[in-house]
């Protein structure tokens, strides 16, 4: 088990990097290596024990030769610039789990473990494969029990019997796996730091108003209850969704509080779970988080207490709102971005994303095509405008429903993607031609 140290680790926890992701159509691989680049030098800064990735590294199951170069190559340098850093590194939903693990042996001989996908050894987490000591000098001064996205197919073992008004069989398989496996790492480790990782969505987190977090739906739901981790992690380092945020209780020392002669100790609530917190994605993801502030957490654990600092991110290339407040008319636009003076010898990949706020008398389904083509005069990379006009009914989005393809008339889906796309209804000839379309399909 090696030798027990002081009881001291420093985390820096990061998250939904989404290697490969492309805004509107535009590829992001300068902004991603920038980024990159900034958190090594965090982790070097800062001198901490270990950096934890929770989930989402890759934007797709295949990522390209290119993304999977630029990951290695980050973990290739950090092992030359700090051999001592641990890196644990566990998939999202986005991610594929055996790709993730596959070159492992390799990545171990740079300090990175990857948990792709849970490991049972006689029907519970394999705390071999999951539980991962934390050096400082030659001495372990706490352990990172990694969890992965956990699939439906990790969690009937863990199920329970359903009851009247009771949150759904898989969701309560999260929880015990989560409270057995503390549990056992408790009895193993005793009061050292622990920092448990997970990649899912806990109750009263804020998504993003785009939902660009894909949903996880399991059971019928999508959202599980900070209660799930229990008292004894320290630390809840989360992935999947952007918005960098701390849930709930934050977290206190674990003894209690010392009474003074002459007094009775006041009563103090003991909190029902350790501080939980998700870094949140590096960089926007898409339009709704261009106001995000982005960036890493540090953590600093001890047997008593855990504390946490967010530390942002510089944002590679400009992310900007045209006009800042208010809305332009389709005239103003050229006018608008002349005054803005964009660089035209800019390379393409440097080039800042605009979000062009337009006022219309009403529904046009030809405006995103002059949207564009007044774009293409600029050294920008125009993406999804906002489009308003008077009268225009604008119903809020419910975060919480989840809709399901097959409770959709096409009609619905094509109705949407054409709003979405061209910032109007379609018209009784566009719905024709749908239609016709689709005859077509089945035919």
């Amino acid at each position: 088990m090696g030798v027990i140290g002081g009881g001291f680790i420093k985390i820096l926890h990061t998250a939904d990097w989404h290697i490969g992701h492309e805004l509107a159509g535009w590829a992001r691989e300068l902004e991603q290596a920038r980024v990159l680049d900034e958190i090594a030098s965090l982790v070097i800064a800062n001198k901490v024990d270990a950096l934890v990735i929770a989930g989402d590294v890759f934007d797709h199951q295949n990522p390209s030769s290119a993304m999977y170069k630029m990951l290695y190559e980050f973990f290739d340098e950090l092992a030359i610039m700090v051999p001592d850093l641990l890196t644990v590194m566990i998939a999202g939903n986005h991610d594929s789990a055996g790709r993730l693990e596959a070159p492992g042996p390799l990545l171990k001989r740079a300090n990175v473990v990857a948990i792709g996908s849970l490991h049972l050894l006689d029907g519970a987490p394999d705390l071999h494969r999951h539980l991962i000591p934390v050096h400082r000098g030659d001495e372990i001064s706490g352990y990172i029990l990694a969890i992965p996205y956990l699939r439906p197919a990790d969690l009937p073992s863990f199920a329970v019997p359903q009851k009247d008004n009771a949150p759904s069989p898989m969701v309560q398989g999260i929880k015990r796996l989560y409270r057995q496996t503390i549990k056992a790492c408790r009895k193993q480790i005793g009061d050292l730091p622990l920092v448990v990782t997970g990649h899912l969505h806990v109750k009263g987190a804020s998504l993003s108003e785009s939902l660009s977090e894909r949903r996880i739906v399991i059971g019928g739901e999508h959202a599980v209850p900070a209660d799930i981790f229990g008292r004894d992690a320290d630390y809840v380092a989360l992935g999947h969704l952007h918005r960098a945020q701390s849930l709930g209780e934050p977290s206190s020392t674990k003894s209690a509080p010392k009474k003074s002669k002459g007094t009775k100790a006041a009563k103090t609530k003991k909190p029902a779970h350790g501080l939980v917190r998700y870094a949140g994605s590096p960089m926007p993801l898409s339009v709704v988080e261009r106001s995000y502030e982005h960036g890493v957490s540090l953590v600093k654990l001890t047997k008593s207490k855990s504390s946490c600092k967010h530390l942002k991110l510089s944002r590679p290339v400009p992310f900007l709102r045209v006009p800042k407040k208010g809305r332009l008319k389709i005239e103003e636009i050229s006018g608008a971005l002349e005054e803005m003076r964009f660089n035209p010898k800019v390379s393409l990949e440097q080039r800042p994303f605009v979000q062009i706020a337009l006022q219309i008398a009403g529904p046009q389904p030809g405006i995103r095509a002059k949207l564009d083509e007044i774009c293409l005069g600029f050294a920008i990379r125009d993406v999804a405008p906002d489009i308003a006009w008077p009268g225009q009914k604008r119903e809020p989005k419910n975060l919480e429903a989840v809709k399901r393809l097959g409770e959709l008339h096409p009609d619905d889906l094509f109705k949407e993607a054409f709003i979405e796309y061209y910032g109007s209804e379609p018209e009784d000839e566009h719905i024709a031609c749908f239609h016709q379309l689709l005859n077509e399909v089945g035919t």
